[in-house]
């Protein structure tokens, strides 16, 4: 059956074969950043830093981040070139539904899903634009979620199904959506007890024992938050904590953790590891109190 049937056009529209067959007409390379790029966001530049990782010769002043825009433009109007011969166009397929797409995810370690927060689908990819996972899987579904907090009383955007938990208010767009989600199981089947906290400012004249200050400038909002945070346990009798660690390895039992980069891990930290008391600061602030939210666990 000739390509150029409508019969073998309509057979086509299967994700899996047209993605399959137009990743095809590219190298292998070419193909795996088209799809990186397009379908889970990895910016250029970290694709830049991958293709020069993997061999590339090094040329002084040479524009290697040209190069790679050059390659997804090269790749895009091939595959835009091959999809418009079947009479198909890129909206009608669904990238991030697709074999082919998940195959190249898989090999480079991008390919986990996430449930929209509107519509409930596993379609988003986990690395978003700007460095973190997305909410929604599409700008409808952006719109969607807002018209519904415009059009749904206040009380019910605390209900654990939308992943909101009353202390987390206020903080829900520094916490994503997966996190808040998997910390809501916990505290909803008892293993964990989540409370929002007011630590109230330290004495900056008086020298700490953190430390902190080795790690970021003594102005910073980093060490600022970090040291009302250990003066809060300091007054508890809590001497030995973490701060600001990247794998639950490295954490103590009572842990500090700042801007919710590593908030992810927290679940990890109570199952896991036998942590105690996790105390998250969203927004650090160079003076005055600080707004904390105290996870602690319960079994």
């Amino acid at each position: 059956m000739m390509l150029s049937d409508p019969t073998a056009r309509a057979a086509l529209r299967n994700d899996d074969d047209v993605l399959g067959l137009a990743l095809a007409q590219l190298n292998a390379n070419d193909a795996a950043f088209l799809i990186l790029h397009h379908c889970f966001k990895v910016p250029v530049a970290a694709l830049t830093k991958t293709w020069v990782a993997n061999g590339v010769p090094l040329i002084p002043d040479y524009d290697y981040l040209g190069h790679v825009h050059g390659m997804l433009d090269h790749a895009r109007f091939s595959v835009a070139s091959y999809l418009e011969e079947q009479g198909i166009t890129w909206e009608d397929l669904d990238w991030q539904s697709s074999a082919a797409v998940r195959a190249i995810g898989d090999r480079y370690g991008v390919d986990r899903l996430l449930p929209c927060a509107d519509c409930g689908q596993d379609k988003i990819p986990i690395i978003a634009p700007g460095g973190r996972p997305r909410e929604y899987c599409s700008n409808a579904c952006r719109q969607s979620a807002y018209r519904k907090r415009l059009s749904t009383p206040h009380s019910d955007l605390n209900a654990p199904e939308r992943g909101m938990l009353p202390c987390f208010a206020g903080m829900e767009r520094q916490i994503p959506f997966r996190v808040r989600m998997a910390l809501v199981a916990l505290v909803s089947s008892g293993t964990v007890g989540a409370e929002r906290l007011l630590l109230p400012p330290v004495d900056s004249s008086q020298p700490h024992e953190g430390g902190f200050e080795k790690r970021w400038s003594r102005a910073s909002p980093m060490t600022w938050a970090a040291r009302v945070a250990a003066a809060y346990w300091f007054r508890r009798g809590v001497w030995d904590f973490s701060v600001h660690q990247s794998h639950p390895s490295e954490f103590k039992p009572h842990h500090i953790s700042l801007t919710c980069r590593y908030l992810d891990q927290s679940p990890g930290f109570f199952e896991r590891y036998g942590g105690i008391e996790w105390l998250e600061i969203p927004r650090p602030r160079a003076a005055g109190p600080v707004t904390a939210l105290r996870i602690t666990t319960r079994n």
